[in-house]
């Protein structure tokens, strides 16, 4: 069975690990733009020239989008996808999903699988263009992969048949993401975020509690890992550390924390749709501080402490309950571990992806 998993400049190793089991059973390829957010992955790779992968100028998705509908296209899609059985896109409103479904209408590919994050209903329809997309991704995309609950109801409100929707988790290679067993009790504490450096992840809501705890306890860091507008808000407090740390190192770091906190905030248009730092840092066996907003609490359950958004004042609240106990600590890392091994290993999600392509194409 031929399947193309096209992600264009979203593709990334974080996902498409959730494949790479199962490469040996299928005649598996990616197609990405020319400059994706990462290449490193294990699955054979085309690349195809697409909008997004214009040099950045202002209101660059803005203006694309307006000009494509979806600026996440990918020339010479069609003729990649000849003799493909399975057509794997995402979301119901890019580029590359519409073009697939074109292709399936002609005949050039047999099916479309569809992974949706989205948990917004209705989000993404400002645009000129995009709600016919949509209407034509529900018609005619032959299964959909929600990673969330969350994803699924969106979809079902949209007007998705609920028996064309799978909820299949996202996961993570669990025997790399593990707790490091020769950590020993030491005197400094140290909080660990892996985020966007943008306003919605909520990262200056961190730093703000962040600095009030340290007023009573100085032996307490906080990492920053990640890039992006708000670096230079971060920078220059005492005891705040900020870096960016290639995928293949990043275990190390969960295993270098004592707890992690992921603060997003919401908006009108974006919630937290999964947060795969929150997998990878339950499989580390962290204690987890985050907030009650999008799909965070369906995808942490009770391996976290949960916090208002946009309230640090709740985020020291619970930080400081992590950090004075060290036996609630301890309770909540050994529940992350056994719900990241129960919930996302990547092996077991493979196995339930491929059972979909074999539905699919019955």
């Amino acid at each position: 069975m031929k399947i193309s998993i096209i992600r264009g400049a979203f593709l990334n190793p974080f996902e498409l690990q959730n494949y790479e089991p199962i490469r040996d059973r299928f005649f598996l390829t990616a197609i990405s733009s020319k400059n994706p957010i990462s290449d490193k992955i294990k699955i054979p790779l085309i690349k195809l020239w697409s909008p997004t992968d214009l040099p950045n100028f202002p209101f660059k998705y803005p203006i694309l989008n307006r000009i494509f509908t979806d600026a996440h296209r990918l020339y010479g899609l069609e003729k990649k996808l000849k003799g493909v059985d399975i057509a794997h896109v995402a979301e119901t409103y890019y580029g590359y999903t519409h073009q697939a479904i074109m292709a399936k209408r002609k005949g050039v590919v047999r099916k479309v699988v569809s992974t949706v994050w989205e948990i917004i209903p209705h989000n993404n329809e400002s645009i000129t263009g995009r709600r016919e997309y949509k209407r034509v991704a529900y018609e005619n995309i032959d299964k959909f992969i929600a990673v969330t609950e969350m994803a699924k109801s969106c979809l079902i409100k949209e007007g998705v048949k609920k028996e064309k929707i799978e909820v299949i988790n996202i996961g993570i290679d669990i025997d790399r993401f593990v707790p490091d067993k020769s950590k020993t009790k030491k005197r400094d504490l140290n909080i660990l975020c892996v985020a966007r450096l943008v306003p919605e992840k909520g990262v200056t809501d961190l730093l703000k509690a962040f600095n009030e705890v340290r007023k009573k306890r100085a032996n307490i860091h906080l990492t920053f890992v990640g890039d992006g507008p708000l670096k230079s808000d971060l920078t220059g407090f005492k005891n705040v550390h900020i870096k960016k740390v290639p995928y293949n190192k990043m275990p190390g770091e969960y295993q270098k924390a004592d707890i992690f906190c992921l603060p997003s905030r919401k908006t009108r248009t974006w919630q937290e749709q999964y947060g795969m730092c929150l997998i990878e840092a339950m499989a580390c066996g962290l204690p987890i501080v985050s907030t009650n907003t999008g799909a965070i609490e369906e995808v942490c359950g009770d391996t976290a402490l949960y916090a208002r958004p946009e309230n640090w004042e709740s985020l020291k609240t619970n930080l400081e309950k992590l950090i004075y106990n060290l036996e609630l600590r301890e309770q909540l890392s050994k529940r992350s571990r056994a719900r990241a091994i129960d919930k996302y290993d990547c092996s077991k999600i493979a196995e339930k992806i491929a059972f979909v392509y074999e539905q699919v194409c019955l």
